[in-house]
């Protein structure tokens, strides 16, 4: 028997959320919901599947890989162009083994899988579909002979999400209800208590209250205060955000209630009168004592880029940092300043140089992060041109809280909130960098075929 899981949703049904995630990356509990039908297809005893994506499944081949962290093994097909799913399956029926098992992976249906399973089995009708309350389950077995004939249904809000007239309907007793707008995916997503992915990093001081969930690569700064939010991966909520009955993607907010969409950056506090615009003398003792401590790992830096990058160990850049004075809309001036940095993925001795700029008063204590001057010019006139009000800084959040994997909205956000508030715990996190793993060891990404902390086997 051959397992078909669809993940071939586009997200189109989500409005503004859909273009930032497709519906089987979603966290339910702040694991996606592929996921979770994954370990219940592993609790049933299955071992691999074929996978049914769309136009965007390379998102998802490059979360789940070839399933081994899951013990599952997985290949991929994608839907072409006007293909229906049923179509897919037929051009693929040369690979199907005897009776097939077709079950919608992005849907929320995966507390289903082992009920249908179980009365499937002693279903002898050449096509069966699961049903829940008289709508189906999103869940399927086909004979070889029915395949011709069958069709499988995109989408739950769609008039088409309806049994066939030559589907035998298997009631199941499990209530399920499926996702299938950003209202239903904020309603099964909710939970009385928080739900925080392991990969997520919730900092201290943060407040999250009944209902919030924060998924993968998310993290929530100190002084947030969350109720009834789903905060979906790769997203980052600033410092001093007070969000409630909200989804939120990078800098994207929407209303399940009316599928409003609004920018984290709507909540920008104003802009403050008598703020610093030049690093004032106590960042350039700091700058100078920084210097004189870090003299020792100097020479580290030096032959670790040196043998990392065949007798290379430094390369130029280019900075646009802090000036000596306000320009005449009171606003920092930046200077382009030419430096270098070590050629080695380890941010400590990689970032040496910048102690430097601190010493001799062209980079702030704390502020946003340095940019080249093309890539300060890119920002435009829009919310990540307010980086321009603050002063740039050693410690940036943005360098610090950020995951490397983050899209480059991200760092724009926390850059834009910095200038205007600044955030607190900067010093702490500084000194976890510092003595921490986090600052010797290489960003690595997520690799989703190493076998670790599998949840079913």
């Amino acid at each position: 028997m051959t397992t078909v899981l669809l993940a071939d949703r586009d997200g189109s049904a989500f409005g503004p959320l859909g273009s930032r995630t497709i519906p089987a990356l979603l966290p339910v509990q702040a694991v996606p919901v592929f996921e979770r039908m994954l370990l219940a297809l592993v609790s049933a005893g299955i071992r691999s599947a074929l996978v049914v994506t769309g136009p965007r499944g390379e998102e998802l081949q490059r979360r789940f890989g070839k399933g081994i962290r899951w013990g599952i093994a997985l290949e991929y097909v994608r839907r072409e162009g006007e293909e229906s799913t049923g179509d897919v399956l037929r051009r693929l029926e040369h690979r199907l083994d005897g009776k097939t098992l077709v079950l919608r992976g992005d849907v929320g249906n995966h507390e289903l899988v082992g009920e249908f399973l179980e009365k499937a089995e002693e279903a002898a009708e050449p096509l069966v579909a699961g049903v829940v309350a008289d709508r189906p389950a999103g869940l399927w077995k086909v004979s070889p002979g029915a395949l011709k004939k069958a069709d499988f249904p995109l989408e739950p809000a769609s008039p088409d999400w309806t049994t066939r007239k030559n589907e035998a309907r298997l009631v199941l007793e499990r209530p399920c209800r499926l996702i299938e707008s950003v209202a239903s995916y904020r309603e099964i997503d909710r939970a009385e208590a928080p739900a925080v992915s392991p990969r997520a990093f919730v900092y201290p001081g943060a407040v999250l209250e009944a209902g919030t969930t924060v998924g993968e690569e998310a993290i929530v700064c100190a002084t947030a205060k969350l109720r009834e939010v789903s905060v979906l991966p790769r997203s980052i909520v600033p410092a001093g955000v007070s969000l409630e009955n909200a989804v939120v993607s990078g800098n994207l907010v929407v209303r399940p209630a009316d599928g409003a969409a609004s920018w984290l950056t709507d909540l920008l506090p104003p802009r403050g009168a008598g703020r610093r615009t030049a690093p004032s003398f106590g960042d350039r003792a700091v700058g100078l004592v920084a210097f004189l401590a870090s003299l020792p790992l100097w020479p580290l830096a030096f032959a670790w880029g040196f043998v990392a990058n065949a007798g290379h160990a430094t390369r130029p850049v280019t900075w646009n940092l802090n000036g000596t004075e306000a320009a005449a809309d009171g606003l920092p001036v930046r200077v382009a300043i030419r430096t270098f940095q070590f050629e080695t993925a380890v941010p400590v001795l990689r970032d040496l140089p910048l102690v430097l700029a601190l010493a001799s008063g062209r980079l702030a204590l704390a502020g946003v992060a340095p940019l080249s001057p093309a890539e300060e010019a890119g920002l435009g006139e829009g919310w990540s041109s307010v980086r321009r009000e603050g002063l740039v800084g050693l410690l940036a959040p943005s360098r610090m809280l950020v995951p490397p994997a983050a899209p480059a909205e991200i760092p724009a956000l926390m850059d834009a909130f910095e200038a205007r508030r600044e955030t607190p715990g900067l010093v702490r996190l500084a000194l976890g960098a510092l003595f921490g793993r986090n600052g010797w060891v290489a960003p690595r990404a997520f690799n989703p075929d190493e076998v670790e902390d599998v949840e079913a086997k």
